[in-house]
């Protein structure tokens, strides 16, 4: 395996532990991906609004466990930054269009931002 692929399979592990996340409605799983100071944000009514990941963390223990899929749509890579832009479907919340900023720390690749769009 090349340079890129095996850092594109070390990236999608941390898109992989978000949907997990989901998936099992665990806090603990949604700490393994995204880093301790990560954000979340998205635009309502046209205002931009920006929170701590501990806010998807509750959002996804309020729900508990769901059906959850997802497309890969474009992954970026520049040294150890990346992008990743995924549709995702969640059975109780819906559809959504999410994006993905990521560091590589100590050789591991976390979520450092998530925005995302209802679709």
């Amino acid at each position: 395996m090349g340079k890129n692929n095996a850092k594109v399979t070390a990236i999608l592990k941390a898109v992989e532990l978000y949907a997990e996340a989901g998936r099992k409605g665990s806090r603990e799983i949604g700490k393994q991906a995204f880093t301790e100071q990560a954000t979340m944000s998205w635009v309502e009514n046209g205002k931009i609004t920006a929170v701590p990941i501990s806010a998807l963390y509750d959002g996804l223990e309020q729900t508990g466990q769901e059906e959850v899929t997802y497309e890969v749509l474009d992954v970026n890579i520049a040294g150890n930054v990346a992008f990743v832009r995924i549709d995702s479907w969640f059975s109780k919340l819906g559809s959504f269009n999410d994006m993905f900023t990521l560091a590589e720390q100590n050789g591991e690749w976390k979520i450092v931002n998530k925005i995302y769009s209802v679709k």
